[in-house]
């Protein structure tokens, strides 16, 4: 597991194996970048020139013939870092690029295939390749793997988060790997030398803004419009992930559901705690129970699991749309039942 998610030493392992090839496959950003930044990091103290080259179908060999050209006084060695975005290589190309690699041996060739067609990987010319290289993947996590790699991202930034903090920090993402590495980086910088349980966390990303996302949940739940509206807008502007906030009301509708139609009653500060509901956001949850309809709260599930989709590009619509209907219209609805 941890090779998938942070893998390390790549280049001294492409030595140990006699190859000057890698393949990266998938266009999950954490790991596609952490890949290419540790083969870098290692090609730079080993006096390696660096080109980035972007091929597609539009892509002549006349254009791309210079581009493998070493022109540094300071080094015969390159590293090619060459992206492939749809997969689409002309015959043209693909016998140069063959000839390049077995004329340079020791230049290093970084192959990108962020969204490679089943042609291409069944292709004589991809096996050739795949001979000389090392091949790693870089796809989103399944929901079987989300906390792992939540782990493995948070032990190579040197953070140490129980299991409490790592299964809600992987619940407010929903899932996207890229969403919990922000804030990843985001707690790593506070320089963090204690454990961080599940009430640090949410304590940590609540600080050190104008809003925080709890901060959104509590004026939508309040019924604060005018409140809401100005946290949303913050947010959109700093360039905040939308799955983050939408992650905000999944991890508290999945709490008011449970409970809702669980029936228990008095609803303890234990059993919130169960669920990782912790400070005022347990007075919120109570209150929720009370004033909205299975119906309602089945409503906002689903649409929460809509938003989800959308942020991840499974299906068509503009997240942060949705996201801003969606709050505007809990923020409505708390407004009303207030009055």
């Amino acid at each position: 597991m941890e090779a998938i998610f942070a893998p390390k030493n790549i280049f001294k392992k492409l030595q140990d194996l006699n190859k000057n090839c890698l393949i990266i496959l998938g266009n999950e950003p954490v790991v596609s970048n952490h890949i290419k930044e540790d083969i870098k990091s290692s090609t730079n103290s080993n006096n390696f020139e660096y080109h980035s080259i972007v091929i597609d179908s539009s892509l002549k060999i006349e254009q791309l013939k210079p581009l493998f050209e070493n022109n540094s006084l300071f080094s015969n060695k390159t590293l090619f870092n060459i992206n492939i975005p749809g997969g689409r290589i002309t015959e043209e190309i693909k016998k140069f690029i063959i000839k390049v690699i077995s004329k340079n041996t020791d230049d290093l060739f970084v192959f990108h295939f962020q969204s490679a067609t089943k042609d291409l990987l069944k292709s004589s010319w991809f096996n050739d390749v795949k001979k000389i290289a090392i091949q790693l993947e870089a796809k989103e996590p399944g929901i079987n793997q989300i906390e792992e790699a939540v782990k493995i991202r948070a032990n190579f930034y040197k953070l140490n988060l129980d299991n409490e903090s790592l299964s809600l920090l992987s619940n407010l993402s929903l899932g996207n790997l890229l969403a919990a590495e922000n804030e990843i980086i985001k707690l790593s910088l506070l320089d963090i030398n204690t454990n961080i349980d599940a009430k640090k966390l949410i304590s940590l990303m609540s600080n050190g803004s104008k809003f925080d996302s709890f901060q959104l949940l509590d004026f939508c739940m309040t019924g604060r419009i005018e409140k809401t509206a100005q946290a949303l807008s913050y947010f959109e502007e700093k360039g905040m992930e939308p799955i983050l906030l939408n992650g905000i009301f999944s991890w508290i509708f999945t709490a008011i559901s449970k409970l809702k139609f669980s029936l228990i009653e008095p609803i303890s500060s234990k059993k919130l705690a169960e669920l990782r509901i912790f400070g005022s956001s347990q007075e919120l949850v109570r209150n929720s129970i009370n004033k909205l309809s299975s119906k309602q709260i089945e409503a906002s599930l689903l649409k929460i699991k809509e938003i989800d989709l959308i942020c991840k590009g499974l299906q068509i619509g503009d997240p942060w749309l949705e996201i801003n209907r969606f709050a505007f219209g809990i923020s409505r609805l708390f407004n009303k039942k207030s009055e």
